[in-house]
């Protein structure tokens, strides 16, 4: 029963670590989700915040744009 929980526990590690890459933030930030109290405020934070890919992606249309105006 034991390893069934711990394999349980690395499933959903993996899932995070490929949650939080594909968002375009360090896989390392998910230490953060293993400390008490602090993980409520990492996960507010995620779900508030820009992520690295939107605003990537908001930079990519303002500058198809502005490239639009100048033909």
């Amino acid at each position: 029963m034991v390893l069934l929980t711990f394999v349980g526990f690395l499933v959903v590690c993996f899932l995070m670590l490929l949650i939080f890459r594909k968002a375009g933030y360090s896989g390392i930030q998910l230490a953060l989700i293993f400390i008490p109290l602090v993980n409520v405020l990492v996960l507010i934070w995620f779900a508030l915040a820009e992520w690295p890919v939107q605003r990537e992606l908001r930079m990519l249309k303002v500058k198809d744009l502005s490239g639009a105006r100048e033909v």
